[in-house]
């Protein structure tokens, strides 16, 4: 059998600085177990801030190379990339939805979905003539494109009039540490230092329109009020953006004072909002996964999400699905979940068994699969 050769892969990895984002927990998790499983390949990690914490943990490794872009710039980071590649002999280089425009060389596209053309009403202006022009171009100048659904494959070849064969699905996974916890009345009082002091509902992810939190907020309100729930609901993540509307609906909510936003927390405490939450509710209007979802899942935490996108093929039968639209349905499924124990128990079994699906490794390996076929 013929071994392997090694192979010089760039990496353009400035994600991996963007605590709280998706695209940060997919780069980090893919290369750290990328370059643990194929040490004999050289990595170039093109980063814009050398002075970040994170990149310590590549300080012992001999086959990984930092290179730094100063430039806030994107078009210019884009062109030094471009520049830095060619200095560095690379067989293959690995971009998330934009690349080097001049680059020559072999290239592996990752787009995590294209939902900026089905509800562009959550994109500004700018981000969609930004992603119109650029997207489908590296998408046909690509070598091979990886995304992390099927449902986001469809999307992607039905928009872009691609060749399927062209694209490879890699579901994505989820760190060690989201587990189910031996003792919750530790991980209780860590979380009292976000203002939690009962039974609470739980949303993570970034705070936008398109995480539709405020149908969970306007269903909170319906079931406090009609069903007389001590629970808290406790939004974690990034505040993106509020509109006129929602911020007004917000301020003269009957228990708003039950609503807590925690803002960006640390991925070591995450663990334990799952574990201790009743439930994790999660009305995203589009996803190409849905990392959250499998998180809660992982904790033992019964989910509540929704019946669109690439959100049913993950979650499966393990969760309750419901229409992002309808704030009653919302209401029903944790009316649901809240009262019966029985039912609740149910998910929280199907979705330790459903998580178990998804694994960084095994998307470590679909990439560098992609990364020696191309």
């Amino acid at each position: 059998m013929t071994e392997k050769k090694s192979l010089n892969i760039g990496i353009d990895f400035h994600a991996a600085e963007r605590n709280g984002t998706g695209n940060c927990t997919y780069i980090r998790n893919v290369v750290e177990n990328i370059i643990d499983i194929a040490q004999k390949n050289r990595y170039y990690l093109y980063i814009t801030d050398i002075s970040n914490d994170y990149y310590k943990i590549f300080n012992n490794k001999k086959n990984v190379f930092i290179r730094e872009i100063k430039a806030r710039n994107p078009v210019i980071r884009f062109l030094k990339l471009g520049m830095l590649s060619h200095r560095d002999n690379l067989d293959i280089l690995h971009c998330t939805y934009y690349a080097p425009p001049f680059y020559k060389g072999k290239l592996v596209l990752t787009i995590h979905d294209i939902s900026y053309l089905y509800i562009p009403e959550c994109f500004s202006l700018s981000e969609k003539i930004k992603n119109k022009l650029f997207i489908p171009y590296f998408a046909k100048k690509a070598n091979k494109i990886t995304t992390c659904s099927i449902h986001s494959k469809h999307n992607i070849v039905e928009k872009f009039q691609l060749n399927p064969d062209k694209i490879e699905v890699q579901y994505y996974g989820f760190n060690a540490i989201f587990k189910p916890v031996k003792n919750k009345t530790e991980s209780f009082n860590i979380l009292r230092q976000f203002g939690i002091k009962n039974n609470f509902i739980l949303f993570v992810g970034r705070i936008n329109k398109r995480k539709n939190i405020f149908s969970l907020i306007k269903a909170f309100e319906i079931i406090k009020k009609n069903n007389k729930i001590h629970h808290q609901l406790v939004i974690v993540g990034k505040m993106d953006f509020l509109t006129q509307d929602e911020k007004d609906f917000f301020n003269n909510m009957q228990n708003k004072q039950d609503i807590i936003f925690t803002g960006f927390v640390e991925d070591k405490y995450l663990p334990d909002f799952y574990n201790c939450a009743d439930v994790f509710v999660y009305p995203s209007l589009y996803e190409g996964f849905g990392l959250p979802v499998v998180e809660a899942m992982a904790c033992g935490c019964p989910v509540i999400t929704t019946n669109v996108t690439s959100i049913p093929e993950v979650a499966g039968d393990a969760a309750i699905l419901i229409n992002p639209d309808d704030e009653e349905a919302i209401v029903n499924a944790l009316r649901t979940v809240i009262f019966e124990e029985k039912l609740k128990q149910e998910l929280v079994e199907k979705g330790l068994i459903r998580s178990k699906i998804f694994s960084w490794r095994n998307s470590a390996k679909a990439m560098l699969e992609v990364f020696e076929g191309v």
